[in-house]
């Protein structure tokens, strides 16, 4: 009898050992982690090269080597899904890219193009989001059928706006690049988007330094880091 007596209570204790670490850890000070899926979209394709520097390098090779690199970096972080627009060298029309984004619901956009200059001047770095100030006064919502396709990024452009400005100030922490600023532009992609989206301009392959560095694997890595930590400090706002 006493030898089942000792059995029940070490059961008991071994359920209620169970339940305390089963407890949910949100009222203890930690917050919920959900995952962000953030859509990366390495710019041009196929035949859309887009720009060209010596030695054959093309802007469609790089933002996809870059956006590989981003990919890697955030998942590391495990709440942080990242997602490619473009995984392999074809061609993707920009209603397309807006169209898989907006599909696959997407949390952020990023849009990964280099500078394209015809001197050999550096270009740096400039970030753009897109505003209802710098929309086509061509598109005009309609009163029956709501926010037209056009204008999709409209409730999200102030949120593109804030991580475009976390994205320059990391990156100007982590490369040695001038800065061409944050700025409001009417770009046909990002405004087809539903969700905070924005347009990374790195760098000119006309450019003998920026093309070099922008070919260099731990170049890519210190851009991926950076942009990882400004999605990082985005979402906990």
């Amino acid at each position: 009898m006493r030898n089942n007596a000792w059995h029940f209570v070490v059961v008991l204790l071994a359920i209620v050992a169970v339940d305390l670490f089963c407890i949910p850890t949100e009222g203890l000070g930690q917050t919920d982690a959900k995952v962000l899926k953030v859509m990366i979209d390495p710019g041009h394709g196929g035949n859309d090269t887009g720009s060209k520097g010596s030695g054959g390098v093309s802007e469609k090779d790089l933002t996809l080597a870059l956006a590989k690199k981003i990919v890697q970096v955030l998942e590391v972080t495990e709440t942080l899904r990242p997602e490619l627009v473009r995984t392999d060298d074809y061609a993707i029309g920009l209603d397309e890219r807006a169209g898989l984004a907006n599909n696959r619901q997407g949390d952020l956009l990023i849009s990964l193009h280099l500078g394209n200059t015809f001197v050999p001047v550096p270009v740096g770095l400039s970030i753009y989001y897109w505003s209802p100030t710098t929309a086509s006064p061509t598109v005009k919502p309609s009163p029956t059928k709501g926010r037209p396709w056009d204008q999709e990024q409209a409730p999200y452009w102030e949120k593109s706006r804030m991580l475009a400005s976390l994205m320059q100030e990391e990156l100007l922490w982590a490369i040695p690049w001038a800065s061409g600023g944050v700025l409001s532009e009417d770009i046909y992609l990002l405004r087809r988007v539903r969700m905070p989206a924005v347009l990374l301009e790195l760098g000119s392959l006309n450019h003998p330094e920026e093309a070099t560095d922008l070919q260099k694997p731990e170049f890519q890595e210190a851009v991926a880091k950076a942009l990882t930590q400004a999605i990082i400090k985005f979402r906990s706002l």
